[in-house]
């Protein structure tokens, strides 16, 4: 289980809490193990799905502020791996918004397209790295208008690697995000995930945005469910 929490940010900042996140792999044709960056991680990794497979995470995605309630429900990211190192990727929520004193907007949010090229190392080897451009487009004018979703397009510039030891898995992520009539950003996180056994893993992550009006830091926790009563992780942050 992980929960990110969002880090209190200063008084003249506009902030978010993440209270909660579920993420459910429903489809993968033909199966096959995959990376673990993406929803409802926000950080991603170097890992690319393989030739000819399909990666689709679904995810559910709730945000709750003073001024606002947003969900993203569900927030589909399809993948599709073009030979051993280029991934394409979309990527679109559906969201709920419900505003203080106000009624409830419902509609598509904004989507993502990019291309991930992993130039280095693959999964299973010590480091991978790559860059992972999207770009985020407006896919709604009624969603706009109502000032839901943010003015388009934005292109983000990340570059992403990965350091696997044994079980734990290291990743990180730092990029530009460039944002038309708007103030550009940077972002940056480091994510983890440790193999507690096949089928079940345990996923942290830290990840912040930094633009020129405040800084966002969104932090996680968890704990392990299964293993031996002496040697089990009680507890990660």
């Amino acid at each position: 289980m992980i929960c990110d929490v969002e880090a209190l940010a200063p008084r003249n900042a506009v902030t978010r809490t993440i209270v909660g996140s579920l993420a459910i792999l429903i489809l993968l044709v033909p199966a096959r193990a995959f990376g673990q960056g993406g929803p409802p991680l926000i950080t991603d990794d170097p890992d690319t799905p393989g030739p000819g497979y399909w990666e689709i995470n679904l995810a559910a995605i709730v945000e709750q502020s003073l001024s606002e309630r947003r969900t993203e429900q569900p927030l589909a990211d399809i993948n599709y791996g073009v030979g051993r190192r280029i991934q394409l990727k979309f990527e679109i929520p559906w969201l709920h918004v419900r505003e203080h004193g106000e009624s409830a907007g419902t509609g598509p949010g904004n989507a993502d397209y990019g291309v991930k090229w992993r130039f280095l190392g693959e999964e299973g080897k010590r480091v991978a790295w790559s860059i992972y451009p999207p770009l985020e487009v407006n896919s709604s004018k009624t969603m706009l208008n109502k000032g839901l979703v943010a003015d388009g397009p934005r292109f983000l510039l990340p570059t992403e690697f990965t350091v696997e030891m044994g079980h734990i898995e290291i990743n990180g992520e730092v990029g530009r995000n460039v944002v038309r009539g708007g103030d550009d950003e940077w972002i940056y996180g480091v994510s983890t995930e440790i193999t507690v056994r096949r089928g079940l893993e345990l996923l942290g992550e830290l990840h912040g945005e930094q633009s020129r009006e405040s800084p966002v830091l969104l932090t996680a926790a968890g704990t392990a469910v299964h293993g031996l009563h002496d040697d089990r992780l009680r507890f990660r942050l």
